[in-house]
């Protein structure tokens, strides 16, 4: 079984980043060793931040949640249209976080069932509550990381096209993109594309 953390993801490492996620994707089809990672992440800025800690936080997130994708997956993530990079960002961020998986395809899709306009707070506060039952860990965690988490968690959904804005949280519908479908389907992840196509 997962970890809590494990389950989690780096969830809380930030929103979609779609601009510096193919950055950060043409940068590890180099397959740059640790000193040209650094040099690229923190002398060039190739992120364009205005400090060195949020440049390196942001490359570690887009990083860990690209890690053990394929070169072709990677690729399109590059240099495809801002859709087709935004829908395999949120692919990935899925991959990586199987809790925001889960929600989309329990919480989500069963709004979208009941014909609602909109999710809120509390449907992600029921699911999380649910969620602790299976990984008590999550119970112990602060109020304020608890918060961020479902910050990021609209963030990420209002990113990708699922929810208007964070503050109407307005369910709006997204078409998946058959290159997107095929690279999952080649990846043996028919969970991902039940999480995408709501």
């Amino acid at each position: 079984m997962q970890s809590h953390k494990g389950y989690l993801g780096d969830l809380i490492g930030g929103s979609l980043m779609i601009r510096e996620s193919q950055i950060i994707a043409e940068l590890l089809l180099k397959k740059p060793s640790k000193k040209e990672w650094t040099d690229a992440i923190v002398n060039q800025n190739v992120l364009q931040k205005r400090s060195d800690a949020s440049s390196k936080r942001n490359a570690a997130t887009i990083k860990k949640r690209l890690e053990g994708l394929s070169d072709e997956f990677i690729e399109q993530l590059a240099f495809g249209s801002t859709e087709l990079s935004t829908q395999l960002m949120f692919a990935a961020t899925l991959i990586n976080s199987t809790m925001l998986a889960d929600f989309m395809r329990n919480i989500f899709i069963d709004a979208k069932r009941m014909f609602r306009e909109n999710i809120d707070s509390t449907d992600w506060q029921s699911f999380w509550d649910e969620r602790s039952r299976l990984f008590p860990e999550f119970a112990q965690m602060t109020t304020s990381s608890t918060y961020k988490v479902s910050q990021v968690a609209f963030k990420v959904l209002a990113d990708a096209g699922y929810i208007e804005t964070t503050r109407n949280k307005k369910l709006q519908n997204v078409y998946l993109l058959p290159e997107v479908r095929s690279l999952l389907t080649d990846m043996n992840r028919d969970d991902i594309i039940a999480a995408m196509e709501v």
